[in-house]
């Protein structure tokens, strides 16, 4: 399934179908994958019926499905979920971060003011597709919401295996290799513990097989859901806006593409900002939130010195394959970058973008395993496509994709 690309580089004369055998088979096992982090993630918290209980002639402990979500006792979640008789597996401090995407999903419109008893109110109410999508599956139902807002990450996994097997067959690779989104460290993370990630990138990927394809009102759609579920995600949208500025079509034509790209995403965060700072008020711990980010490299430089001594622990029972995970991210973030710099393709200058948002990670971020993993996702999987695109292809013929612009989309070059 190659994408037929018209005369500015991005249009599709053919559009490709959506959905097809292919797709529907690596959607299925990126879905299987999912459902075996989970399982192995519910077992390593004891948290399935896997014992037996001789005196009680019954398996023990039951099926505990809040418990990916570790709810702390650090912050008052934990006291607002008891006060509404909503069961929850309680750790001792302050717990991970799906129990804020938990709590949201008993409260999608923050009209139950439960998200007062969030670390930054207004910072986690800013990121609501994830919990909205768990409140949906689950109909509204508040018992079966935990299962439903677990089963959102393999679903994600699932379009965003399809979407990137899509994306990649359009430069010549088997569909398959769609399975690497599912591999993604911290996208596997976010599966075991009910974060935003999964979903998130699954509808930017999603987003730039569309523009490619040339659907750029649907484009716009995915990277307006990708903004909602995490905003930094925008990043993907703006990465497709200056690709197509760079295209040979006529000025306006580029202009009104790159605005329809990013315009419904920005619009449609800055409504959901507006609504939650009037359903919230105003909070000084949500400025805590900007300590993410630093100087270009200063945080790598930090942390990687840190490992170099011995002293770098993971929050995470990886042991020594926590480094190279954390090296391994690094050198793709420089990859991604020197890339981006050489190529103009579409997936190149995402890889250029991603990729120098993981060099200002800060050191605060990078000295925790599980979060740095989940910051540096869009940075993997963005260098990844690229260079997914980028190694050569037998079975990529530009003869067939339109000529010379399509030959550009393949090489990554505009007239080199």
């Amino acid at each position: 399934m190659n994408v037929r690309l018209g005369r500015g580089g991005y249009h599709s004369r053919v559009p490709a179908p959506l959905f097809e055998r292919r797709t529907a088979a690596v959607a299925a096992a990126g879905f299987a994958l999912g459902c075996v982090f989970l399982l192995l993630q519910l077992v390593r918290l004891d948290a399935v019926p896997l014992r037996w209980n001789a005196e009680a002639r019954q398996p023990q402990p039951r099926l505990d499905v809040t418990a990916p979500f570790e709810v702390g006792t650090g912050w008052r979640l934990d006291e607002a979920l008891i006060a509404r008789g909503i069961p929850a597996r309680i750790t001792p401090g302050h717990g991970y971060d799906g129990q804020w995407f938990l709590g949201l999903a008993y409260d999608p419109l923050l009209r139950d003011r439960l998200a007062g008893s969030f670390d930054m109110p207004r910072y986690r109410a800013g990121r609501p597709l994830q919990a909205m999508a768990g409140w949906l599956l689950a109909a509204g139902r508040t018992p079966a919401i935990p299962a439903a807002l677990l089963l959102v990450g393999p679903l994600a996994l699932a379009l965003g295996a399809a979407a990137s097997g899509r994306l990649l067959a359009a430069f010549g690779r088997s569909p398959w290799w769609g399975l690497g989104f599912a591999l993604v460290p911290g996208v596997a993370v976010g599966v075991i513990f009910g974060t935003a990630e999964p979903l998130g990138l699954a509808l930017a990927v999603l987003g730039l097989s569309l523009t490619i394809d040339g659907r750029l009102p649907a484009a716009a759609a995915a990277f307006a859901g990708a903004g909602l579920t995490k905003e930094s995600y925008l990043v993907f949208a703006g990465a497709a806006a200056l690709w197509l500025l760079w295209s040979r079509r006529p000025i306006r034509r580029r202009l009104a593409g790159a605005a329809l790209l990013l315009g419904p995403g920005v619009a449609a965060l800055g409504l959901w900002w507006a609504y939650v700072a009037r359903m919230i008020p105003g909070s000084a711990a949500d400025a805590n939130a900007a300590e993410a980010v630093g100087p270009p490299l200063a945080g790598w430089a930090a942390t990687l010195r840190l490992a170099a001594r011995g002293g770098y622990v993971p929050d995470f029972p990886v042991g020594p394959f926590g480094l190279v995970l954390l090296a391994g991210s690094f050198a793709l973030a420089l990859a991604g970058v020197a890339l981006g710099l050489r190529r103009r393709g579409p997936l190149d200058q995402t890889g250029l973008w991603l990729g120098l948002y993981g060099l200002v990670l800060s050191a605060a971020l990078l000295g925790h395993f599980l979060s740095a993993m989940r910051a540096l996702a869009p940075t993997v999987l963005a260098t990844g496509l690229a260079v997914g695109a980028a190694l050569p292809s037998r079975r990529f013929a530009p003869a067939t994709v339109g000529g010379r612009e399509a030959a550009e989309v393949e090489a990554g070059a505009t007239g080199s």
